[in-house]
C-alpha cells in the first residue's frame, strides 16, 4: 500500500515537532494493523507529543510522502533530511 492511495481522511499518527516546528518526516512505519506512523528526527518524549491528522493533511504538509514506496504491514522506511528517496529499514535478527 502507498500512503497516497489511502482514503484522504484516514488518520495517521505524527508528532508535534512535525506539525508545528517544521521537522521533516524522516521515518515512516506502516504498522501491522495497517496504520501509518510518521516521525521526524526528534524522539517522541511524551504521549502529548503525538497527534492524529489525516492522510490528506500530511501529504499537503510533506510532499516527500508522495514518493513513499509500496509498503506491506510491518515495514518501515527512512530517508535523509532534505532527500525524497526512501530506504526500507531492515529487520533486526
Amino acid at each position: 500500500m502507498k500512503l497516497k492511495e489511502e482514503p484522504k481522511l484516514k488518520p495517521v499518527l505524527t508528532t508535534s515537532h512535525v506539525l508545528t516546528k517544521d521537522s521533516p518526516v524522516i521515518f515512516v512505519l506502516y504498522d501491522e494493523d495497517g496504520d501509518w506512523q510518521l516521525f521526524g528526527e526528534e524522539e517522541l518524549a511524551e504521549e502529548e507529543d503525538a497527534y492524529t491528522v489525516s492522510v490528506e493533511e500530511m501529504l499537503e504538509m510533506e510532499p516527500a510522502l508522495r514518493k513513499l514506496p509500496d509498503m506491506q504491514p510491518g515495514q518501515a522506511v527512512v530517508r535523509e533530511k532534505g532527500s525524497t528517496r526512501w530506504f526500507f529499514v531492515e529487520e533486526e535478527k
